[in-house]
C-alpha cells in the first residue's frame, strides 16, 4: 500500500513540475489566423506549448515543421513539397501564438506577427526558388 501511495505522490509531483514558457500553461493547442493572404494554422500536438507544424488551413498542407516532428505529421495534413524545417528562433516565436487569449494586448499580438513576418521574409527566397523549380519541372514534364 505504501508503495502505491509513493508512486502516486511521485506521479503528482512530476505533473506539477512540468514547465511551460514563462511558467504559464498554453491557452490552446491550435491557433489559426489570416497571415498575409493566407489562412494559416499552428498546431501543438501534445499541448506542451511548443509548435509542431504550421499549415495552410484551406489545403491542410504543412509548410513548416519543428525538427524531429515529421514522423508525427497527422493524417489530416499533408506535407507541402517545399516545406521547411523551423530553426529554434522560429519555433520560439511561433509557439508564442499558443499563449494568445482575450487578455493579450494588441501590442503583443503585433510583436508576434511582426517577428513572424521578418522570419518568413528571410526564408522567402528559398521557398520561392523551390516553388519555381517545381513549376519549371511541371512545365517540362520532369
Amino acid at each position: 500500500m505504501l508503495h502505491r501511495v509513493t508512486l502516486l505522490a511521485l506521479g503528482f509531483l512530476l505533473v506539477a513540475c512540468k514547465t511551460y514558457p514563462n511558467g504559464e500553461r498554453p491557452t490552446n493547442s491550435l491557433y489559426c489566423d489570416n497571415f498575409m493572404i493566407y489562412e494559416m494554422c499552428v498546431t501543438d500536438l501534445n499541448s506542451d506549448g511548443v509548435i509542431e507544424f504550421v499549415y495552410f488551413e484551406g489545403s491542410r498542407q504543412a509548410f513548416m515543421y519543428r525538427p524531429g516532428t515529421l514522423r508525427r505529421l497527422p493524417k489530416t495534413l499533408t506535407l507541402h513539397p517545399c516545406a521547411t524545417e523551423m530553426d529554434d528562433e522560429m519555433v520560439r516565436i511561433t509557439s508564442r501564438m499558443f499563449y494568445i487569449d482575450e487578455s493579450t494586448t494588441l501590442l503583443e499580438k503585433t510583436d508576434i506577427r511582426g517577428s513572424l513576418m521578418l522570419r518568413y521574409m528571410a526564408a522567402l527566397p528559398e521557398i520561392t526558388a523551390c516553388n519555381l523549380r517545381r513549376e519549371a519541372a511541371a512545365e517540362t514534364g520532369t
